[in-house]
């Protein structure tokens, strides 16, 4: 399993640790703009302790993926946090096998 498959995998089951692991230790997750949304491990795991906390039913799921180089690009339905399925692209880029920057186009 690549770490992409592996951060959808604890986001599903709702394990926080494994979830955070898959991020290097000064990751940043920006919005479509390039906004912030966390930056370095110790603020993934605070934004992510509460969405899990939030929202226990949170799904994943994969729609579609391409990947060039070090960088992953993934369309993604997300399940339990609206009525209805709401869709994203995510961007990662990787190093060293982990996540180290994801941007989120909504």
């Amino acid at each position: 399993m690549d770490v992409i498959d592996e951060v959808v995998s604890a986001l599903g089951e709702g394990d926080l640790e494994r979830f955070v692991g898959c991020y290097t230790a000064d990751a940043l997750i920006e919005e479509s703009a390039g906004t912030p949304l966390a930056a370095g491990r110790e603020s993934i795991r605070l934004r992510y302790e509460e969405m899990f906390r939030q929202f226990p039913g949170l799904r994943v799921r994969k729609i579609a993926r391409l990947t060039v180089g070090a960088f992953v690009v993934q369309e993604e339905e997300i399940l339990g946090r609206a009525p209805q399925p709401e869709r994203h692209i995510a961007i990662y880029q990787l190093v060293d096998g982990l996540i180290a920057r994801e941007r989120l186009l909504r």
